[in-house]
């Protein structure tokens, strides 16, 4: 019956995921199957059983689709109708409709049988919906495991374990940020607990016989030069004598980098290692750099190190747009190296080889420092301060930056030994808060009384209180450097000082070449000498000289030099003239009605005769 179940929940969600009610009809299907299990299958826990079927039948569409993307040509997840499967399922945890893992199975069940092609893709659809697949219905927040949480711990496992360190080193990466984005930091799941180590990573290289072989090889190659050739400078020639045993040497410390353990397996295996470190450190400490070792570091540190495979396997039509991409989509990697005897010479004073190699040492010394020394071993643990010493000091003087390097180095595994150690803890709260005792310990805090502010002050109790004049007032509160108003005379002087031939002041400095001068002028004599605005129109200047008097008193001499040059009958011409002008003047004013004719003739005459009194006194 469970299996019909399944089988009917499969075609109907395989009928309606990608319509637009699909959450409604997945609700009724749940309710519809929870009435099935609770009145016939008579299921102890409904809920359970419900979406156990619900579930089944998920991955049965799944199958399904997978199948179709992975025969039908030119298919994508977008074609097949895989978001909408999967935005269906989200939905459908949000609403207690399906378990929380769902989602994750159907990712799962994609990518267990796709290529890595595909897989890349269908990682784009779980990118673009973290928001929604992180949150609490998912996955706990405080690292509680979930169905969800384990679902994605697996399916990220078997696809690390799928992908290439070298050509899928992105993918990687994105797997690793997401699974960072997604667990918390104290989630112990980042830790290798129990200590396993990747045993697969065999190093092989050449036995005794072979390495005499090649060495006898180069020797006869050697021996066959023709003199007088020209040929270039052996780059290894001036490297110490090689043989297998430091080659040998220098190779099987390799078996101590791929497992730490295995030195403190017994007493043997710990004496073999401290020899071993000992003859490769004195091999690199015999055979410094050369200015041509120091070049040939420079010109690799210069561009990135490419993939030989992607290289071989690129196709030539595509050069020019691979080359255009290659800048975008660069990606660095470590290769491993080879270990080909006729090569030793070289990786002897390769700075690259060296700085691994030194890396790897201390990595080991920081591991094996927590560890106990096997018994019957003759060799101190003491021994790594020693062999830290030495191997930092090769690490310092190798390029291109051997300073930097060892500061990088030391703090990574400063903060791994503290990361290791919190774990091993499990992962206690790095928030520290102080104590009961130091709190009652630290001696209490004085309380500071916030001074009440004063509504009043005295001086303006002292203006409240008097009853003074605004003025007054106002000169009571006033600063003493406060600005007051300039007057009129402290412009004026200015100009006459400027105007004075005997100061020498150029025409350029003049205070009316000024214009704020000449503005503030404008506004003095607005306020103390309203009548001689009119002159603003021809300039400051001639402003600043109708207030000073200056071009009047020079018109009143000239009219004056004119009246007294007129003989006497002009005078009285004028006089006469006068006298007719001012009586039929007073006649249009007497037709217009405004005084009495002859109260305005008595007028004029009395002012005639002022004007005779004034011209014989003069």
């Amino acid at each position: 019956m469970a299996l019909e179940l399944a089988k009917t929940a499969e075609n109907k969600i395989a009928d309606f995921f990608e319509r637009d009610d699909a959450l409604s009809r997945l609700g009724r299907l749940h309710s519809h199957t929870l009435g099935v299990v609770e009145d016939v299958l008579k299921a102890p826990r409904p809920q359970e059983a419900t979406h156990n079927v619900l579930d089944l039948a998920v991955q049965k569409v799944v199958q399904k689709l997978s199948w179709k993307l992975m025969t039908e040509a030119h298919a994508t997840p977008s074609s097949v109708g895989i978001p909408a499967l999967l935005d269906l399922c989200i939905a459908g945890v949000t609403s207690k409709f399906l378990i929380n893992s769902t989602p994750y199975k159907v990712l799962e069940d994609l990518m267990e049988g796709q290529t890595i092609g595909t897989c890349e893709k269908v990682w784009e659809l779980l990118e673009s919906r973290k928001e929604k697949l992180t949150t609490p219905d998912f996955i706990a927040e405080k690292g509680r495991t979930t169905k969800a949480s384990l679902c994605l711990l697996r399916m990220c496992n078997a696809l690390l374990r799928r992908l290439s360190k070298t050509h899928n080193s992105v993918f990687c990466g994105k797997i690793l940020v997401f699974l960072s984005f997604t667990f918390a930091l104290s989630e112990r799941s980042a830790v290798n607990l129990t200590g396993k180590a990747n045993v697969t990573n065999v190093t092989v290289f050449e036995d005794e016989d072979a390495f005499d072989l090649a060495e006898a090889t180069d020797a006869a190659k050697a021996s066959e030069i023709v003199p007088g050739l020209e040929i270039d400078d052996d780059p290894s020639a001036d490297v110490g004598p090689i043989d297998y045993n430091l080659y040998r040497t220098f190779w099987d410390l390799q078996s101590f980098f791929r497992e730490h353990q295995m030195a403190t397996q017994s007493a043997e295996n710990w004496e073999k290692f401290f020899t071993e470190l000992n003859v490769v450190l004195a091999a690199f400490e015999g055979n410094a750099f050369s200015p041509d070792d120091l070049e040939r570091s420079r010109d690799l540190s210069g561009g990135p190190i490419h993939s030989a495979d992607a290289t071989m396997h690129e196709p030539e039509s595509d050069s020019s747009t691979n080359s255009a991409e290659q800048g975008s989509q660069e990606h660095f990697f470590q290769p491993k190296y080879l270990t080909n005897s006729r090569l030793f010479r070289l990786q002897l004073r390769d700075p690259i080889l060296r700085e691994c190699m030194l890396t790897q040492f201390l990595i080991v010394f920081n591991d094996l420092a927590r560890a106990k020394p096997p018994a019957g071993s003759t060799t101190p643990k003491a021994k790594f301060a020693d062999l830290t010493e030495r191997v930092v000091a090769l690490l310092k003087q190798t390029p291109s930056d051997g300073e930097g390097f060892n500061e990088m180095v030391s703090n990574v595994l400063e903060r791994e030994r503290n990361w290791v150690k919190w774990k091993q803890e499990k992962c206690p709260g790095y928030e520290k808060y102080p104590s009961a005792a130091d709190k009652e310990g630290s001696a209490p805090k004085q309380v500071v009384k916030r001074a009440r502010r004063q509504l009043t002050s005295p001086l303006l109790e002292q203006i409240l209180s008097e009853s003074s004049k605004p003025s007054q007032i106002l000169e009571k509160i006033k600063g003493k450097e406060r600005a007051s108003e300039v007057p009129l005379t402290a412009y004026t002087d200015r100009f006459k000082e400027a105007w004075d031939p005997e100061n020498g002041m150029e025409e350029e400095y003049w205070p009316d070449k000024d214009e704020m001068v000449c503005w503030r002028t404008m506004r003095a004599v607005m306020k103390a000498s309203v009548d001689h605005l009119g002159l603003a129109v021809e300039g400051t200047g001639a402003l600043v000289k109708g207030v000073l008097g200056i071009g009047a008193n020079d018109a009143i001499k000239k009219e004056q030099q004119k009246d007294d040059k007129k003989p006497d009958r002009e005078v009285a011409k004028d006089h006469s003239s006068g006298i007719k002008r001012e009586r039929s003047d007073s006649l249009k004013r007497t037709q217009n009605g405004n005084e009495p004719p002859v109260k305005r003739e008595r007028m004029g005459r009395g002012r005639i005769r002022d004007d005779d009194i004034e011209d014989g006194e003069a």
